[in-house]
Parts: structure tokens; C-alpha cells; sequence
């Protein structure tokens, strides 16, 4: 069987589409699913990296606050109570006469090195200035109390008194609170 010029030709034009197209369909598509595959690793893992990253300052962060509330445990006296620690600061500050009430508590955690002591006190019919330097004697002292709430409210025949309730805590060993 002879083929004319022309049908060699076409066929020729044929097969030379056909090679084209097998090495489009089977070699450089695949090709760059896998650029883009990889592509997307690599942004998937830079993601990851940023937060495994992150987590690590996070970390480091919370390491420095471990230290320093260890650092603050091993400075206290070694019968500190908050319940006390307050009581005395009211005094101080003179608004020991204006306690209503106060009331301790306490939450260990899990592994019960540890736990947090609170006490609630009520204030009652104190000037602004006498609960700023209470609130201020708690928080600038060196034993790591902490303001945890603050709520306030106007009383007095003018409505320039206050009454407030404060919650104070810090972090206790051995789960002595």
C-alpha cells in the first residue's frame, strides 16, 4: 500500500500532534501539578514554621513570668497569708474602718504544687483617693498580688463616696492558701 504525498503528510502532521500532545497529557502537566504541589508544601510548612515559631516566644515568654513568680515565692516571708497581707495594707492605707466584709478563698491546680489564694474584700463609703492608695499599696508590692476585679459604685448623700468590691490574688505554694 502506497500513500500519496499529501497522505504522508497528513499523517505525518498527525503523529506529530499526537507526540505533542502525550507529552503535554503525560509529561509536563504532571509536571507542574507537582511545582504546584510543591508549591504549596512549602507555603504550608512556612506557615507552620511562623507558628511553631511564635509558640516558641510564647513559651520563652512564659518561662520568664514562671521564673519570676518562683522568684517572687521564694522572697516572701514564710507565713504569708493574703488574708493577713491585706488586713495589714487596709490599715495601712487607712481604710480598715471602711472593710464590710472579707472573704478568703481558694483554687488548687491539678498538681497540687501550687494554687492560687483569693480574698473578696467590700469597701464601704470611702473617697476615690483612699481606694486609689489601697489599690495601689496591693499592686506595687513585692509579694505578687494582683488586683484580680474591680467593682465600684457611687454612694453618699452627693454621690461622691464609693463603694467597691475587690478581689485580690496571688499564687501560693504547696497549696497552702
Amino acid at each position: 500500500m502506497t500513500l500519496s504525498q499529501r497522505d504522508k503528510k497528513a499523517l505525518i502532521i498527525c503523529a506529530g500532534f499526537l507526540i505533542v500532545f502525550v507529552a503535554l497529557q503525560f509529561i509536563l502537566v504532571p509536571a507542574l501539578d507537582r511545582k504546584q504541589e510543591l508549591a504549596d508544601s512549602i507555603a504550608a510548612k512556612e506557615t507552620a514554621l511562623g507558628e511553631i515559631l511564635s509558640l516558641q516566644r510564647e513559651y520563652a515568654g512564659l518561662s520568664r513570668m514562671n521564673m519570676a513568680e518562683t522568684d517572687i515565692l521564694s522572697r516572701r516571708a514564710k507565713g504569708f497569708s493574703l488574708f493577713s497581707f491585706l488586713d495589714t495594707l487596709a490599715e495601712k492605707s487607712g481604710v480598715k474602718d471602711n472593710v464590710a466584709y472579707m472573704k478568703p478563698s481558694s483554687r488548687t491546680f491539678n498538681d497540687k504544687n501550687y494554687a492560687i489564694s483569693m480574698v473578696k474584700i467590700k469597701l464601704n463609703t470611702l473617697y476615690l483617693k483612699e481606694l486609689v492608695d489601697f489599690l495601689y499599696s496591693v499592686e506595687s508590692s513585692r509579694n505578687g498580688v494582683h488586683i484580680r476585679s474591680l467593682s465600684l459604685s457611687k454612694t453618699g448623700k452627693d454621690q461622691t463616696m464609693l463603694d467597691a468590691i475587690v478581689e485580690a490574688e496571688t499564687l501560693v505554694k504547696g497549696g497552702a492558701a
